[in-house]
């Protein structure tokens, strides 16, 4: 068995979807969730923060729709302090980012503080236009972190 090559990222491709990703900020920080979701595939499948998975984009939209309705209404996200991108196929680029994000409350009135959050993103160029199929969200724990034992 041979090792996965990664495949080059075009300049052109690489703009095309920091593009789309300075999108997907501005419509999040606006909380329009429809623009939002527009930069998905079909059947995306996403697994946010606490584990949550939805499969498809009415499920995705819904769910953040509703967060965003509510307890996300003031959570801004920030510009990427790292973000990679790793071809992995013709058409399919996996993105991840550390992206800084303001704090909220939950329904039941916890504070969650600010945070950083791992976000890996698989993008595939469909029809014209590069469009993620998969997205998974990791608050970072900045104490474990300190005691990362693969570094």
């Amino acid at each position: 068995m041979t090792e996965a090559q990664t495949v080059s990222v075009s300049v052109k491709d690489a703009a095309e979807i920091k593009a789309v990703l300075s999108s997907m900020q501005t419509a999040w920080n606006h909380h329009d969730m429809k623009a939002f979701c527009s930069y998905m595939t079909d059947d995306v499948e996403w697994v946010n923060v606490v584990g949550m998975w939805w499969r498809g984009k009415p499920q995705v939209f819904k769910a953040h729709d509703n967060m965003h309705k509510g307890m996300f209404k003031d959570r801004d996200l920030h510009e990427p302090e790292t973000l990679t991108m790793r071809g992995i196929a013709h058409g399919v680029v996996v993105v991840t980012q550390i992206i800084p994000a303001n704090g909220y409350t939950t329904p039941d009135g916890f504070k969650v503080p600010p945070s950083r959050n791992v976000l890996t993103e698989t993008f595939v160029h469909r029809g014209g236009s590069w469009l993620i199929a998969e997205g998974h969200n990791t608050v970072i724990d900045e104490r474990a972190q300190a005691n990362d034992p693969g570094r």
